[in-house]
């Protein structure tokens, strides 16, 4: 089968994503790294949503977060967005 030419239309192309970003932050409490961390990423995803609805693009979003406290290690995961 062979590439699609760009004479037969419009077609579809998926690109993933598997940036990986780390921040590092001091806060008195975790919940305070939490309200920190959640403000960041949600004006991100805010900008990239906005994005993609100006270039009718569709996306799909798997959430993973992992955060570490000195020795410990934390890891949740969110369905799609």
């Amino acid at each position: 089968m062979s590439a699609p030419s760009p004479q037969d239309g419009d077609i579809k192309v998926m690109f993933t994503d598997h940036s990986t970003r780390d921040y590092i932050m001091t806060a008195s409490n975790i919940k305070e790294a939490e309200e920190k961390f959640d403000a960041i990423y949600n004006e991100v995803e805010k900008k990239i949503n906005e994005l993609c609805k100006q270039n009718n693009v569709g996306k799909v979003t798997k959430v993973w977060c992992e955060y570490h406290i000195d020795k410990y290690h934390y890891m949740t995961e969110e369905g799609d967005t």
